[in-house]
């Protein structure tokens, strides 16, 4: 099975080159480009044509939500991973409506930043921390919840699920539950539909 194929969009050499070395750990993924500012990510991009962009927001000359709002229109986009040092609502809400699949912070451990790229490369398109809600998206749900319920809606069973979240089926069962009391539902079919509504899970 070839490798993922990623680019690293950020404006650190050091976070490039650690991230770089994390990422390539393991044999499953190739980091084939980096970039150091928007506009140079853009046209990696669309040179290289790889599997997963990681994408810093903060980056200079073209911002992050502009480069990925760039390249929602091309059917060969890959898909983007956002990352940032900070919990910018701002930032992270303008990445969500311009189509990135992901969102992890940088103070997570690079092994973590490695699971997101891949599980944004199968099109889980989960969010790896905890993010700010517009007034509109507030949710009663935990991170955990939110993740349990975002795979469920994409179809995944609750032993993959568990599987993919390294906890028993059961604690699946039992975040499933805490989220339906949480919502005020009474089946899977109605959390999921209350996931797509509220803009927890979106089409990838």
């Amino acid at each position: 099975m070839p490798p993922v194929t990623v680019v690293v969009a950020d404006d650190h050499p050091v976070f490039r080159s650690g991230i770089r070395d994390a990422l390539e750990k393991g044999g499953q993924i190739e980091v084939v480009g980096e970039a150091a500012d928007g506009d140079e990510a853009l046209k990696l991009v669309r040179r290289l044509r790889p599997d997963v962009l990681l994408l810093d927001m903060n980056m200079p000359e073209v911002p992050g939500p502009e480069v990925a709002e760039a390249l929602r229109e091309d059917p060969e986009a890959p898909r983007i991973l956002a990352v940032s040092a900070y919990n910018d609502s701002a930032y992270i809400h303008g990445l969500l409506d311009a189509g990135a699949a992901g969102y992890i912070t940088k103070d997570q451990h690079p092994t973590a930043v490695r699971e997101a790229v891949l599980a944004v490369h199968r099109g889980e398109g989960r969010w790896f921390v905890p993010i700010p809600k517009k007034p509109e998206m507030l949710s009663p749900l935990t991170g955990r919840e939110h993740e349990v319920l975002v795979l469920m809606a994409r179809g995944v069973d609750n032993a993959a699920i568990g599987e993919r979240l390294r906890i028993a089926e059961n604690t699946v069962r039992n975040h499933l539950a805490a989220v339906y009391s949480k919502l005020g539902v009474s089946s899977a079919r109605e959390a999921v539909a209350w996931a797509w509504e509220n803009g927890i899970v979106k089409a990838t």
